[in-house]
């Protein structure tokens, strides 16, 4: 140890010294009566200045142009001549105080959206694919279709990667980090898989041609094109389910505009933005689910002679 020690001193005298003698070097004039002061020589600076070959530039800083909403005086597109959509156009611009001729331009971008349409079997050639009362099944099965290893896995590294929002939404909130990683795992195999669907041309095709549903989804339309003045997004760049979900979380556009939050501060609202899509779960938990902190999620209960007491339940789901 005192050799270590002893070595050590040396290489930080060793280490001083040199950067003293590159400093300057001192000489002292032989008559010190007359020139009582030591006189100094800067050494020149030997050492090559570095000159790179290929010019360093730094990449430009993209920001994404503000979208500047168009306007027509004339409603076009797939619903065009549809008087329950100018219906709709009438309402909104009165209600909201929302441009026409805006509304009109948004509309005119709309595509028909034929495989929602499939989905809800509005076309009645097949049985619904979305039917909750066909099929048999139990927390095991389903638990097997999300409890991957894959899964699992990635769930992990989002949680790692996400600590900082995942632990502030906790803080806030009192909501853990597993109930919300869980969310967006099943929702979305956080964020792999988000949607491909137009929310617009899903929510205008449902709300004109699913009548069974049309209130709802004319509801979820009302929500988006509030949505979509708030935040100044283009009316077709958003993409998501069928149904007209999106995000990480696939929040339909009612919830949206009730819970979402911008959790990293950037001044706006975007759930396929991990940070926000934390804080927003978080704050539907608290607002939509009454959650309590630190208060068990599940009890057991007895129902029907205990017929959901074990697993497998074998129950209707």
């Amino acid at each position: 140890m005192y050799k270590i020690k002893k070595l050590t001193l040396l290489a930080l005298v060793l280490v001083l010294g040199a950067g003293c003698i590159q400093k300057q070097q001192t000489t002292t004039v032989q008559n010190p009566n007359e020139y009582p002061i030591a006189v100094t020589t800067p050494i020149p600076n030997t050492q090559p200045v570095y000159q790179p070959t290929i010019p360093v530039t730094q990449p430009p800083v993209y920001v994404e142009p503000e979208y500047v909403p168009q306007r027509t005086p004339y409603l076009q597109g797939a619903y065009g001549s549809n008087n329950k959509l100018k219906q709709f156009i009438t309402t909104i611009s009165q209600k909201y105080n929302y441009d026409r001729y805006e509304l009109n331009a948004i509309f005119s971008t709309v595509n028909r959206d034929t495989e929602a349409l499939k989905k809800y079997n509005v076309f009645k050639t097949a049985k619904p694919t979305y039917s909750k009362a066909t099929q048999i099944g139990s927390w095991d099965k389903y638990r097997g279709n999300f409890l991957t290893t894959s899964r699992i896995n990635k769930g992990v590294a989002f949680w790692h990667e996400n600590a900082h929002y995942l632990n502030k939404a906790a803080q806030k909130y009192g909501v853990p980090p597993e109930y919300i990683v869980g969310i967006i795992g099943v929702e979305t195999n956080f964020g792999g898989y988000t949607g491909t669907h137009s929310v617009l041309n899903a929510l205008t095709t449902l709300s004109i041609e699913y009548t069974k549903r049309s209130k709802f989804f004319t509801s979820e339309l009302e929500n988006y094109l509030l949505m979509l003045r708030d935040e100044k997004v283009h009316p077709q760049k958003i993409k998501g389910s069928y149904a007209g979900a999106f995000g990480l979380a696939q929040f339909m556009p009612s919830s949206f505009r009730e819970y979402a939050v911008d959790f990293d501060g950037d001044g706006h609202i975007n759930l396929f933005n991990k940070a926000d899509a934390i804080g927003s779960i978080a704050n539907y938990f608290i607002g939509k689910g009454k959650w309590q902190p630190r208060v068990p999620v599940t009890m057991m209960t007895y129902y029907n002679k205990s017929r959901f007491y074990g697993l497998p339940t074998g129950h209707k789901t």
